[in-house]
């Protein structure tokens, strides 16, 4: 078989199997023979039906809670429409499915919970597998010189994140694991999370409107000075490079600081 011949064997069949159902799925079935009384079509199916399986097998894994909350039959359901719409792309099943939270915002409009939960299991997943970076601690900020203060700015631990929900994903994801049920409630307005992980274990919090943005604020690179500007926002003038310290001390304390950058 030539290279060329070859390239389209390997087209046509992951066409066949990103759409079997395609006007043209007959046509891409031409480099598959019948055998042993199985056809063609019977033949590509399996292959099909089994890529699919291994699909919903990694959104399981990645989604448990959702899968609990849903239900199996829902959640195979909106897994196979995700699938659908997203074919895989990606060598490492591991980022498949980055985008189930969007994709549920939209197809389950009526269940916001479902996206919320999704967006916030993604959180912790990938706080947990976030690289191994260091930590500072109180007394690494201690020693610094107060001149060097104003254009200090941090950098957060790789595990940090930061979303914004409006219902009680993070309760609804503590039940499921446990197994307990939990009914989904949707709040007045949205609340800022923030996800990380300390000594080996994913963590979270809600977070006030000051430290959402500050939190943000330092992600982006701003320095000490700008973080005590912003929070003039929520605190008098004259409050905020206590608020502002007293912010950074927390993050110190919870592991999400990785180092102090100094201009």
């Amino acid at each position: 078989m030539t290279a060329s011949r070859l390239r389209a064997l390997q087209r046509d069949v992951q066409r066949y199997v990103d759409e079997p159902a395609a006007p043209r799925a007959a046509t891409w079935m031409r480099h598959v023979v019948d055998s042993g009384g199985v056809g063609a079509a019977r033949r590509l199916g399996i292959y099909a039906d089994g890529y699919r399986l291994r699909l919903i097998e990694a959104l399981e894994a990645d989604y448990p809670a959702v899968r609990h909350v849903a239900g199996e039959t829902s959640f195979e359901r909106w897994a196979r429409g995700f699938i659908d719409d997203h074919p895989s792309r990606h060598p490492n099943l591991r980022w498949y499915g980055a985008d189930f939270a969007g994709w549920l915002r939209r197809a389950a409009p009526r269940r916001p919970a479902l996206a919320d939960l999704a967006g916030f299991e993604w959180a912790v997943g990938l706080a947990f597998d976030a690289a191994d970076a260091p930590v500072i601690t109180v007394d690494d900020l201690a020693r610094l010189s107060p001149q060097l203060w104003p254009g200090l700015s941090f950098s957060l631990h790789p595990a940090v994140q930061r979303l914004t929900l409006w219902t009680n994903a993070p309760a609804l994801w503590a039940a499921a694991e446990t197994g307990l049920p939990l009914r989904a409630r949707r709040g007045d307005r949205a609340t800022a999370w923030a996800v990380w992980r300390r000594e080996l274990m994913p963590r979270y919090r809600t977070l006030p409107a000051d430290e959402a943005w500050a939190l943000g604020a330092a992600a982006r690179g701003r320095n000490f000075a700008q973080l005590c500007a912003g929070v003039c926002r929520w605190v008098p003038e004259a409050q905020a490079p206590l608020r502002a310290a007293t912010l950074l001390r927390t993050w110190v304390v919870e592991g999400m600081v990785s180092a102090v950058l100094t201009q």
